[in-house]
């Protein structure tokens, strides 16, 4: 088997693992199991992009890895507001750093988005931040070659809207009309 069959096959699996870790995640109701199948997610989307040599994905996804993690620990408290700056920093200079054309900018500006859903932190809103913020990786994939990321990336957005409309927005809705009833 030649390398690039190798990494091929390597990458797409890496892409397959996050996509579970990811649609799981978005289909959850509390925080910290949501937030630890997404620093999983992450883990996987680096070791993908890595293997198809997007380097402006790879630094973004690390940045992205380290600010699940960081957001996990802080459990149901909102962390400082000076750790989303620093984050905001990290993804700016690795924006820089990997720059390879304006293609670069769709990662940078999709991580900000979700970046400051997490920091949020209700649960909610980082559906919703998901589903927006995850909008541009849609188009970085596909013209990265990532095609199991492109999937995960679309099922994502998907899981996360769905997520939405059906636990933030019916959900709610029930049990209003639930009160209302009883």
């Amino acid at each position: 088997m030649d390398n690039e069959l190798v990494a091929f096959i390597l990458g797409q699996t890496f892409g397959v693992l996050a996509l579970i870790c990811t649609v799981v995640s978005m289909q959850l109701k509390k925080k910290r199991p949501l937030m630890i199948l997404q620093t999983a997610s992450e883990a996987f989307i680096v070791a993908q992009y890595l293997t198809k040599n997007a380097f402006t994905g790879a630094l973004m996804a690390s940045v992205s890895f380290v600010r699940d993690y960081i957001f996990t620990r802080f459990g149901k408290k909102r962390a400082p507001f000076w750790v989303l700056i620093l984050i905001y920093i990290a993804m700016t200079i690795c924006t820089i750093v990997s720059w390879s054309g304006p293609l670069s900018i769709l990662p940078y500006a999709g991580s900000l988005i979700f970046a400051f859903s997490l920091w949020y932190g209700k649960v909610k809103w980082i559906r919703l931040g998901n589903a927006v913020g995850n909008s541009p990786y849609l188009v970085y994939t596909f013209a990265t070659g990532n095609y199991a990321l492109f999937i995960m990336t679309f099922l994502e957005v998907a899981a996360a809207t769905i997520g939405f409309i059906n636990i933030d927005i019916i959900g709610k809705k029930k049990k209003t009309w639930q009160k209302k009833v009883l």
